[in-house]
């Protein structure tokens, strides 16, 4: 029997206190108090901390952690084995935290070849880190081939096409990781607005989908799905969409700039002036600025004069 513990032999009854006793080799014979400060005494001596020793894996991610990728890389070296994986890819993070890139791949590539799929998303970091995009993407593609709908990779590789200066493509890829995860509205947003930033605004439209209740968190990309509608001359929709953003952040200054210009197409030259001047109140924008003068000119109107006093005629 295992040693109990001392809650368990404070609260135990009689006939089990005799028990605990007789497996440890006590006298169970005595008050029942006795007996009880017996066992607790034989748990107290027993029950000692067993020194924790940690071992050269755990202070290799420790030291990288620290800061001391140098010390770390050579415990990682000293527990590389064929069969594991994982200090080839402890090895790699610390080069990458030295400044190794080159290397890093070499050492996360390795750990992808003994079966660490994961390794391969470590890879392309360590290539997108050291300005190596195409081969960053590949490694990201080799990932997705086996899971296609991989957030953290669809969501990588979209940002190594950016950085390279495929933005459409970039919008695509985020495009496929919306239409896979349904669960999260915002990627459907975070590609309109990719879309809309390159100049398609009908695929944005398309990537925004139907209009959603709008809430804090994605106020900026209900803006955009309006500025997308805006573009494409659906100027009303846009309307209720600046005026639905409106409702939960009264004072955005993008939500009122856009309902400014959208109110002038509509020539609602009063209400447009009115939602420029409240945006330009809130945000000083050389965008709002460039749309204040679009606003049309009222001569104003003539004062009517009074009429003049009659004179009393001359008795």
């Amino acid at each position: 029997m295992s040693v109990p513990s001392a809650p368990e032999v404070e609260h135990a009854d009689w006939p089990t206190l005799q028990r605990m006793c007789e497996s440890l080799g006590l006298n169970p014979k005595g008050r029942s108090g006795v007996v009880r400060m017996r066992v607790l005494d034989h748990v107290r001596r027993r029950a000692r901390a067993e020194a924790c020793r940690a071992g050269r894996d755990h202070m290799a991610a420790l030291l990288t952690r620290l800061g001391f990728p140098n010390l770390s890389e050579d415990l990682w070296e000293s527990t590389i084995r064929l069969d594991a994986p994982a200090p080839w890819v402890g090895l790699g993070q610390a080069q990458v935290a030295g400044g190794f890139l080159s290397e890093a791949a070499n050492s996360f590539d390795r750990a992808a070849q003994m079966g660490d799929r994961s390794a391969l998303l470590h890879r392309a970091e360590a290539l997108g880190a050291g300005g190596d995009y195409d081969r960053a993407i590949a490694a990201c593609d080799s990932y997705l081939a086996d899971r296609p709908g991989d957030l953290r990779a669809l969501g990588m590789k979209a940002d190594f096409l950016a950085r390279s200066g495929f933005k459409e493509e970039a919008a695509r890829v985020l495009f496929a990781a919306a239409d896979s995860h349904p669960e999260l509205p915002f990627l459907r947003s975070t590609a309109g607005t990719s879309f809309l930033k390159v100049g398609r605004p009908e695929v944005a439209l398309e990537a925004f989908g139907l209009p959603r209740p709008i809430d804090a968190t994605d106020i900026g990309g209900a803006i955009n799905h309006g500025a997308a509608l805006l573009v494409l001359g659906r100027t009303h929709e846009a309307v209720g969409i600046f005026q639905k953003a409106l409702e939960t952040d009264p004072d955005r200054a993008e939500a009122l700039n856009n309902l400014g210009v959208a109110q002038l197409q509509l020539g609602q030259s009063g209400l447009g002036a009115s939602s420029l001047a409240r945006a330009a109140k809130q945000l000083d924008s050389p965008r709002i600025r460039l749309n204040l003068p679009k606003v049309p000119k009222t001569s104003p109107r003539p004062r009517a004069r009074k009429p003049a006093p009659r004179k009393k005629p001359k008795p």
